[in-house]
């Protein structure tokens, strides 16, 4: 089918009168794992802007984050690269550049001066020897809390603020019929509302010097058995139908009303909307408890295929590069795909009122705290994190003591 999709391009092409050379230039194949409606209704954002100025776009969806990453190297191994691949930032990628995989979009990122619009955090993610090999295109969020407004009403609850506040207000919601935290059992999942009950317990220092340096005394310490005691606590308050739910499920659950809360990154903003609701309204949205305010950030970014052993983008990468990092198409895609510009200097006004509250907290570069699903950490421990989180949050007889000492054995074999 890609080869078919080449021919056919190129034949349109050939048609107009345009030589093969030019086509090469202007051509990008782009290997990505969107394939949902929303996702594909963001990504047509890029690809309209990528056209209107000349760019020819091959589309090549694959389904699964996974599977794409792994179909994108496999190619660049192969000799077949796509010249545009979407991809995690972070030790992985500088992996494929320390075999000199990619090629750099440098250029392009000093002109436009992205050290100045991006954060700072993605901005050290982005780069290898000091050159920008991906363009970082969104941030999502993960700690956030999505509520039902009118549970919490039914309840007599108010958003909880600490994590006694919320024990307390689980009990009500209990009390009152309601699924407290509405969960889907598969790791990540679990990893994720872990992370947002150590960075409510712990702080956001603690938080980032905790995963930057993967510290055996840190990981061994009275605030991480705090972190464990929290987490533990709320095993109670999900229901029993939770393993193996998917992540848009435990959303429609909050949305309907089954359950009062889910902890999800804000591509959970995507069901809300596709159901017809206003994120902020009926359901509504808070960060995770915490004693002081952070923003646990994940990065969708592409990333460039070294063509032909060129260390330097093509005109048809470096016009992507540059296309998806321009206002209009930030606030345009963003604004579909439930997440926030990764340039900081984005108006923020035609934004709904969850990501007006995101972008306000970024101007502040304290709360920049990296996830640790293929960004903030090495691969082999952000495996080793989901596994071990995963391993004790479904352990009935685990402890708090023996799923902290689980956690730093693990993180400690995988460094």
């Amino acid at each position: 089918m890609k080869k078919f999709s080449k021919v056919a391009v190129l034949a349109a092409f050939m048609s107009t009168g345009v030589s093969a050379g030019a086509l090469h230039a202007q051509t990008a194949e782009v290997l990505h794992w969107w394939t949902s409606g929303s996702e594909q209704a963001a990504l047509a954002e890029v690809r309209k802007a990528f056209e209107a100025k000349g760019g020819a776009w091959v589309d090549t969806p694959i389904a699964g984050g996974g599977n794409a990453r792994a179909a994108a190297v496999n190619r660049m191994l192969g000799g077949d690269p796509a010249s545009v691949f979407q991809f995690s930032i972070g030790q992985q990628l500088r992996e494929l550049a320390d075999q000199g995989l990619l090629a750099n979009v440098d250029k392009i990122a000093s002109e436009e001066h992205w050290d100045e619009k991006l954060p700072p955090l993605i901005v050290k993610a982005a780069k290898y020897d000091g050159e920008y090999i991906a363009a970082p295109i969104n941030i999502h969020g993960e700690n956030w809390m999505f509520f039902n407004k009118a549970g919490l009403e039914k309840a007599g609850v108010d958003v909880p603020k600490s994590w006694s506040e919320f024990m307390t207000a689980a009990k009500k919601l209990e009390d009152a019929g309601i699924i407290p935290i509405g969960l889907g059992g598969q790791p990540w999942q679990e990893r994720i509302m872990f992370n947002s009950v150590l960075l409510g317990v712990g702080g956001r220092d603690f938080y980032a010097k905790l995963y930057s340096t993967l510290d055996d005394d840190l990981l061994a310490s009275d605030t991480m058995g705090k972190v464990f005691e929290t987490f533990a606590a709320l095993k109670p308050f999900v229901d029993e139908s939770s393993p193996g739910r998917n992540w848009n499920e435990a959303t429609n659950m909050v949305i309907k009303g089954d359950a009062a809360f889910q902890f999800m990154g804000d591509w959970a903003k995507g069901e809300i909307i596709a159901a017809g609701v206003e994120p902020g309204s009926t359901v509504g949205c808070a960060f995770a408890p915490a004693i002081d305010t952070a923003y646990i950030m994940t990065v969708d970014a592409f990333a460039f295929s070294a063509m032909d052993g060129e260390e330097e983008a093509t005109p048809a990468q470096a016009k992507m590069a540059q296309v998806m990092l321009e206002p209009d198409v930030q606030i345009a895609f963003n604004k579909k795909k439930g997440s926030i510009p990764a340039r900081l200097d984005v108006p923020a006004d035609s934004f709904d009122s969850c990501a007006q509250m995101a972008i306000k907290t970024l101007q502040d570069p304290k709360t920049h705290l990296v996830s640790t699903g293929l960004f903030g950490v090495p691969s082999s421990v952000s495996g080793a994190i989901d596994d071990s989180i995963s391993n004790f949050w479904n352990s009935a007889d685990m402890s708090p003591q023996e799923g902290q000492e689980q956690f730093r054995q693990a993180i400690a074999n995988a460094k």
